[in-house]
């Protein structure tokens, strides 16, 4: 899972610069280590690490509102929009009176971990994204029937669960230093103190 960090430049301390296909990545030490964790499901915490709920995709869809973005990312290319389906991340907060914190932290299955400011949340309204849009590539290669809309995203896709912000929306200072809030295989939030 590492790749996760190298590829979407997510950075962190201390770091140590790796070369890849010609690029140079920043990654964190305790990136390396993956954490024992239930990729499927999405756990919330309190602040000192004590899990109040996990949720799994399902779960989500009948006690959240479905909430869809359409937005680039900061890896496709100029005009290319994928439409997302999920969930905000203040709805989850706000479900367990968590929404009234200074920043929470996002962390990853290879334990990655952002520090999302609740400003930053309540000016973007970033999403814990569980499915894509089937395209017509998806539809040939199988992954959508010809019927489908969406489709859970898959681990190749930063899935199953994924935070997308309106990129379109995001300060020109966010793209690309603050690309390491776009948390690819989320596995927790936590508030911060």
């Amino acid at each position: 899972m590492l790749k996760n960090k190298l590829l979407g430049l997510h950075l962190a301390a201390p770091t140590v610069a790796i070369a890849v296909t010609g690029a140079v990545a920043t990654v964190s030490f305790a990136q390396v280590t993956s954490l024992v964790s239930d990729p499927e499901r999405l756990i919330i915490e309190t602040d000192s690490g004590t899990q109040l709920v996990s949720y799994g995709i399902d779960m989500m869809k009948e006690q959240f509102p479905v909430r869809e973005r359409a937005t680039r990312t900061p890896w496709t290319k100029t005009g290319e929009i994928v439409r997302f389906r999920g969930v905000f991340l203040k709805d989850l907060l706000a479900k367990h009176d968590l929404d009234e914190r200074a920043a929470v932290e996002v962390r990853a299955d290879d334990g990655f971990m952002a520090r999302v400011p609740n400003a930053d949340i309540d000016s973007y309204a970033p999403m814990i994204a569980y499915e894509k849009e089937c395209t017509d590539a998806d539809r040939q290669t199988g992954k959508c029937d010809a019927d489908d809309t969406y489709r859970p995203l898959d681990i190749d896709e930063s899935g199953p669960f994924f935070v997308v912000w309106p990129y379109d929306d995001l300060p020109a200072s966010y793209i690309p230093a603050r690309n390491n809030l776009w948390v690819w295989w989320v596995v927790a939030v936590r508030p911060v103190k």
